[in-house]
Order: structure tokens, then C-alpha cells, then sequence
């Protein structure tokens, strides 16, 4: 658990394995985006909602998302998973 600005970021086990399997590259554009969700009064303003798995999701350009559930009531943002479109989706 990590506080940045008016959040607390929690890391769950899945996105910390996606986010280790990351290609180098990609790594700074999530890390803006965490930096980003955590600075946000409304950090659910700045994904898209996706009622079927009942969490946020950020893009992360064209390939990539970041799933992530904000719990106003702690504080928290939290991170569920970082991958591929594909896996996220199941689809392209």
C-alpha cells in the first residue's frame, strides 16, 4: 500500500504480476497513470466503467488496460490488473 496525493494505492497480486511481465517500456506509462488516478479528486472520471466486471478501466494506449476499483468510503484506489486488451477482454 503506497500514498500518493489524496489516495492510497493498493496492489493486488494479479497486477503486480502483470506489471512485472510488462514489457520495460510500458512500465512508466502505467506508473503515470497510477500517479495520475492517485492525484484525481475523481479517479473514476478518468477510467471507463464496465458494469460486467464491475470495475474501471484505463487505457493504457491501444493494447493496453489497467482495471482498477476506487473505494471512496478507505480512500483507496485498487489495482487489479494491468495486461493486453485480449486478456482483459477475452477478445480483440
Amino acid at each position: 500500500m503506497r500514498k500518493l496525493a489524496g489516495w492510497t494505492v493498493v496492489k493486488k497480486p494479479e497486477f503486480r504480476r502483470g506489471y512485472k511481465n510488462l514489457h520495460p517500456g510500458m512500465r512508466p506509462v502505467v506508473d503515470r497513470a497510477v500517479a495520475d488516478l492517485a492525484s484525481s479528486s475523481s479517479p473514476e472520471k478518468l477510467g471507463t466503467y464496465k458494469s460486467n466486471m464491475r470495475v474501471f478501466s484505463y487505457e493504457l494506449g491501444r493494447a493496453y488496460r489497467l482495471l482498477y476499483r476506487p473505494v471512496g468510503s478507505r480512500g483507496e484506489i485498487v489495482l487489479l490488473r494491468v495486461c493486453d486488451h485480449k486478456s482483459v477482454y477475452g477478445k480483440d
